[in-house]
């Protein structure tokens, strides 16, 4: 009997595993996603290469940040394994800078406490952000405005945010967020933060929820929104769709007042987002951006991530390369030296008596002897030389050895040391507006018409809304035209498609606005 009830208890036991398994699907735990990956060639913008940081996001189902051991996180590419973790720091001890949009709702749902709450809280943030952060305020109505640009100083910010109204009939939610995330684009590796503040009401867009997802999803931005309506909440479903399709966070905000301590913890929240270390010794410096893989091994996770590794030449192959230039230069310089010194052909001279005298060449066609009967009289010292008569004889004149072709200069890049700093380029107006004043170049730098630009030239009617564009990296300082209707001159030549090196010096002319490149 105690044999039957044994084995019925072990039946039931083995019954309700298979039915628990079976029933229900192991829970999502966690989720992971990476990137930026920061490195650089001489260590000032990122750790020295083959050093990596990668920032490095790890949460719960709850949304709520897992502990993270280095150790168990490592890059792959091709299959194959780069690096394992070597240590951890927080964003905010790395050091590293943010790019920030805060994107605000102004439809009617945000006039009166809203709104004010929503002045209160930005002015607090802004006014609080690090050197190294950049922040950018746009709001979103029947259309998207730049209220506050990157870059933009506390008293602007004060200025621009007394004038924020809620306007319009309509509210482009969609449209506004596709417009945030063309701002992030084109800039060096840096951590993007796009935070919506909004009723989650779409009115007039032309685009989807779901194009909106897809240029996030590609472009990789979390979008972080927070909920705020005093009615029909069931908007804010939206909010919450996208947060969570895009890895961004998503609270309510039942009161104006708690706005002010949820925009602070997502601020936390980003600055203890660990970074991890790695030390890629298998990829190569070859200036290319390479297409890795992390990976989490306890819960076996992925997430994609691009290295950007740069472009560094060993020593010793530089020198193998000078020399065999400097080989290639000698030989060419003998060679030319060699034919130079040939010499020419002398004239052949021939007695007139194996023709007769009285045969004489037509005019037209007679060439000129190589001689003459003075130079003949000054080699005797007499005033009549010798009677000799001489038959013309045609000189013919050596051929000329094939020249090599000219080529054109090779542009060598300069070097602006202390660009960590964003003190290693300067672009000095001259001419224009801002004729007198300097401009810092620290990354990337827009130069335009609208607002959105880093500089922002109103009023000139030869300049386009998004005009040039001067990016330094890597102590290397380039400008390109982006695409204006006028066109942008280095030196006074009009650049074509491809990125100018600049160097100390460089005129610089967009529209009616001139600047000399100088060093910080």
């Amino acid at each position: 009997m105690l044999k039957v009830r044994s084995w019925i208890a072990v039946a039931v036991a083995v019954a309700s595993c298979l039915a628990a398994g079976l029933g229900q699907k192991p829970a999502k735990t966690s989720k992971l996603s990476a990137g930026p990956a920061y490195t650089s060639k001489d260590g000032k913008t990122g750790p020295k290469f083959p050093s990596v940081d990668v920032v490095v996001r790890l949460r719960g189902a709850d949304d709520a940040p897992l502990a993270l051991n280095p150790k168990d996180v490592k890059l792959f590419s091709g299959g194959n394994q780069l690096a394992a973790g070597d240590s951890l720091r927080t964003f905010a001890e790395a050091g590293y800078g943010v790019k920030t949009i805060l994107a605000l709702d102004l439809s009617g749902s945000m006039s009166g406490a809203p709104l004010a709450a929503v002045r209160t809280t930005i002015a607090r943030f802004v006014n609080n952000a690090r050197e190294q952060d950049r922040v950018e305020v746009l709001t979103i109505a029947d259309d998207t405005r730049i209220e506050v640009p990157f870059g933009a100083d506390k008293a602007t910010l004060a200025e621009r945010l007394k004038t924020v109204r809620s306007r319009g009939t309509m509210t482009r939610l969609y449209d506004g967020l596709l417009f945030a995330m063309e701002q992030l684009q084109g800039s060096p590796p840096a951590l993007h933060q796009l935070t919506v503040i909004s009723d989650g009401h779409d009115e007039g867009s032309k685009h989807s929820i779901d194009d909106v997802i897809k240029q996030a999803t590609a472009d990789k931005v979390q979008i972080d929104s927070i909920g705020l309506s005093r009615s029909h909440l069931e908007y804010l479903q939206v909010l919450e769709h996208i947060s969570q399709a895009t890895g961004g966070r998503y609270a309510r905000a039942s009161s104006p007042q708690e706005l002010d301590g949820l925009i602070d913890q997502g601020i936390k929240a980003m600055r203890a987002t660990p970074v991890v270390a790695f030390k890629t010794e298998k990829l190569s410096a070859d200036g290319k951006t390479h297409h890795a893989e992390l990976r989490w091994q306890p819960g076996n996770l992925a997430a994609s991530v691009d290295v950007h590794a740069p472009l560094i030449a060993n020593r010793w192959l530089i020198w193998v390369w000078v020399l065999a230039g400097c080989f290639v230069a000698g030989a060419i310089l003998l060679i030319v030296a060699a034919r130079r010194r040939q010499p020419e052909p002398a004239a052949t001279v021939q007695p007139a008596q194996e023709q007769p005298q009285s045969v004489q060449a037509p005019p037209s066609t007679q060439p000129m002897a190589k001689w003459s009967a003075s130079a003949e009289a000054e080699e005797h010292g007499s005033a009549q030389p010798p009677l000799r008569t001489y038959s013309p004889t045609v000189v013919q004149e050596a051929a000329r050895p094939p020249q090599p072709p000219v080529r054109a200069k090779t542009r060598v890049a300069a070097f602006f040391d202390g660009a960590q700093d964003g003190q290693g380029a300067v672009l000095e107006a001259t001419a224009g507006p801002f004729a007198g004043q300097s401009f810092p170049i620290a990354g990337e730098f827009l130069i335009g018409a609208l607002p959105g630009n880093d500089l922002v030239i109103a009023g000139d009617p030869t300049l386009s809304g998004f005009h040039a564009r001067v990016r330094l990296a890597d102590s290397v300082l380039t400008v390109e035209d982006t695409h204006s209707t006028n066109g942008t001159h280095v030196n006074g030549v009009r650049l074509g498609q491809d990125r100018k090196l600049l160097k100390p010096g460089d005129e610089i002319r967009v529209g009616r606005s001139v600047f000399r490149v100088r060093g910080g």
